[in-house]
């Protein structure tokens, strides 16, 4: 019995040794690695993004292993008159590794809310993908004073509590790189409705970041932290909103908006023809110009009495 308990260990070992290698490697150092924007720190935490544009303040919020880069063709079409400021949340893209950071949606919503005022951003309309809608929909109803609108694409509803059946960490760590190179593949392509624009550039840019040493202790401390979520009060949440969905989405339904909307109802839901979950990727220019009809609208002396003049509510690709 000592002998097989003896010979169990050491091939649990070897077992997780080998599925480690299989992994996705975290072979970069965060302080040397090249990085598209800016970092600033932010209570202690080193925070990477993307500032460009003037005028009215919009913040983009990236979804679960996303980055700066999932708004690099949507960002020019939105700076043109606007202050642009695309967020790695904490944990994600450049933004820096630290699994005792605090890595719940909580914690990215005070990190955004230091990141703004140290910014001098008093207020601004908030965009969110997948993972960053629930973020964004969380900081609007802690801090709706600072939010003059929403805009919610392909967006989780914020009621899922996943993480909560989850298997232990001392499980679950050793499995993770492993984990990470069998999804993110078929994951990625299962996001765009055409994987050919799935390019191998696009496949490394967001592969890279997950090469950050410390990458695998955070996405378990992401996980760990989310458990502990207090529900965010949705009343809370008056301004104006936008729901964009790809109506081809794989990932995230299309009844999660119309969820959102039935919490909302001022909101507006725009579904995007032959567009996956990354609609901000495959229609930038269908995507922008719903984004930018609304917060006109939301200027226009119409919208008081025609909340719906200004856009329709379906956008063929």
């Amino acid at each position: 019995m000592k002998k097989r308990m003896i010979f169990g260990s050491v091939l649990a070992v070897g077992v997780i040794a080998a599925l480690q290698r299989a992994g996705l490697r975290e072979d970069i150092e965060w302080d040397l690695a090249e990085k598209p924007g800016s970092v600033i720190e932010i209570d202690g935490y080193r925070v990477h993004y993307i500032d460009e544009g003037h005028g009215p303040a919009i913040v983009l919020l990236h979804g679960f292993g996303g980055q700066t880069y999932s708004f690099r063709k949507i960002l020019p079409l939105l700076s043109s008159d606007h202050r642009v400021i695309a967020v790695d949340l904490k944990g994600f893209g450049y933004s820096e590794r630290d699994a005792e950071a605090g890595l719940s949606h909580t914690d990215q919503v005070a990190m955004l809310k230091a990141l703004l005022a140290t910014l001098d951003i008093a207020r601004a309309v908030v965009v969110g993908h997948s993972m960053g809608g629930v973020v964004a929909q969380r900081f609007a109803a802690s801090h709706p004073e600072m939010v003059d609108a929403l805009v919610l694409a392909a967006s989780g509803t914020g009621e899922e509590r996943f993480t909560r059946r989850l298997p232990p960490p001392v499980i679950l760590r050793p499995l993770l790189p492993i984990l990470a190179r069998l999804t993110s593949g078929p994951l990625l392509e299962a996001s765009y409705y055409d994987p050919s624009a799935i390019t191998p550039e696009v496949r490394a840019e967001y592969n890279r970041p997950a090469r950050l040493k410390g990458s695998m202790d955070g996405l378990l401390a992401i996980m760990r932290d989310g458990a502990r979520d207090p529900v965010f009060d949705a009343t809370r949440i008056t301004m104006p909103v936008l729901l964009l969905h790809g109506a081809d989405d794989r990932v995230v339904p299309l009844s999660a908006s119309q969820r959102i909307r039935e919490r909302m109802p001022q909101a507006r839901l725009v579904v995007i023809d032959r567009a996956g979950h990354m609609l901000l990727e495959e229609h930038p220019e269908e995507a922008a110009r719903a984004i930018v009809g609304f917060l006109r609208e939301m200027d226009s002396p119409r919208s008081a009495t025609d909340p719906v003049a200004a856009v329709p509510s379906t956008i063929p690709a």
